[in-house]
């Protein structure tokens, strides 16, 4: 078994479900160090009958548990991959094993509701070839690179979810509005290339606005010019027209499902995955809610780039207009039009689509306060580590 840096990431194998949980815990103080492994053994314990639908050995859960130095908030992040898709949670407060519960708490109940979602279902679509993009980063050539990239990491460490979330947000778009062939381009490699687009330009990075908007500016350069590469280049499977065509495919080989099964969970993205489950009592009004939302996210899917992006950053993450400009590089009167156009646009479409404009307004205001953010996979952060800091800082899982 592969073990990610020991001061980052304990593993361990739940006991009777089998399913891999992976523990981060961040500037804990003692009793939480001590404490939480004990609370998220028993949680998992209560986690496992809800998952009894999926094989064990394609579920990984995900446990970050972080507190920033000197301060008494702790942060709880759970992020659990399935062969349909990755349900997260997030809780926040100041003693780390109700905040442990809750968040738990909050993920089986998002582990129902997206099961009963799969009943009469396929559950797996086979994946399209995709084009990697991603590449290892080369050897630091001396101290100084190394000294850089160092200074790099710590400088981005704590945006590594925001980066992820960003990219998957973007690519899961492009994908339902057909922009871009479902499958084609791989969030991680996309999150990759974003990372070493920031290294490149490290020194010249703009002073004007955070490291977190810079981050999100490089993110969406990024996916743009992968996404405009996508439509222009001729898909890897065509055939010629000088060839002979293929024999028709017959049953897939334990080889072709074994391949299938280690490629899915991280290439399956869902629309679904961006509405943040509402809860209540009422399966039929939880399931009405739910409905309008996907409602909305595909009409935010249906806007221009350019126009999803202002309303991104101005009415989910709260950016001010000056700094929106700035990362978008346009001038701040046309984000202003912009982001009412946009929100003129999302409301026609869902009052075409039979909600009131009641509901349009509650639909925007539970996007900007339930915003569900997905965190970047353990293994990858433990990867972008060991690159930029060296080999001795222990292998990904």
């Amino acid at each position: 078994m592969t073990v990610a840096p020991a001061h980052f990431v304990k593993k361990r194998q739940a006991r009777s479900y089998g399913m891999e949980v992976i523990r981060a815990f961040r500037n804990l103080d003692r009793h939480g160090q001590q404490r939480a492994p004990e609370v998220i053994e028993e949680e998992v314990r209560q986690l496992e009958p809800h998952l009894v639908r999926f094989r064990e050995d394609l579920v990984r859960l995900e446990v970050v548990a972080s507190q920033t130095s000197g301060k008494t908030r702790i942060q709880v992040s759970l992020r659990l991959q399935l062969p349909s898709g990755v349900i997260a949670a997030q809780e926040e407060g100041f003693v780390i094993e109700p905040v442990l519960r809750k968040a738990f708490a909050d993920l089986r109940q998002r582990v129902d509701r997206h099961v009963a979602r799969l009943k009469h279902e396929s559950e797996y679509k086979r994946p399209a070839r995709r084009r990697r993009i991603g590449a290892p980063l080369p050897s630091a050539r001396d101290a100084a690179e190394a000294d850089r990239r160092q200074l790099f990491f710590d400088l981005i460490e704590d945006h590594l979810d925001t980066v992820y979330d960003t990219v998957r947000r973007e690519l899961t778009y492009l994908e339902c509005s057909g922009s871009v062939p479902a499958g084609y381009l791989s969030v991680g490699d996309i999150v990759d290339a974003t990372i070493l687009n920031g290294l490149n330009r490290f020194e010249r990075r703009p002073t004007e606005f955070s490291v977190r908007d810079w981050l999100t500016q490089l993110a969406f350069e990024t996916v743009e010019a992968e996404a405009q590469a996508a439509r222009r280049a001729v898909p890897e499977d065509a055939a010629s027209i000088y060839e002979a065509p293929e024999a028709p495919g017959g049953e897939p080989t334990e080889a072709d499902e074994e391949m299938f099964e280690f490629y899915q969970p991280d290439d399956v993205l869902l629309l679904e995955e961006l509405v943040a489950d509402e809860g209540g009592d009422d399966p039929e009004a939880a399931v009405a809610k739910r409905q309008e939302a996907l409602a909305f996210h595909r009409a935010i899917a249906g806007l221009p780039a350019l126009w999803r992006r202002v309303l991104f950053l101005v009415d989910l993450n709260e950016t001010p207009l000056e700094t929106a400009s700035s990362v978008l590089g346009i001038p701040e009167d046309d984000v202003t039009r912009i982001v009412q156009s946009a929100r003129d646009y999302l409301r026609d479409k869902l009052r075409d689509s039979g909600q009131s404009s009641d509901t349009a307004h509650a639909l925007f205001e539970s996007a900007h306060q339930r915003r569900l953010r997905i965190p970047q996979p353990l293994r990858d952060r433990a990867r972008l580590e060991r690159a930029f800091l060296g080999g001795s800082q222990g292998e990904a899982p």
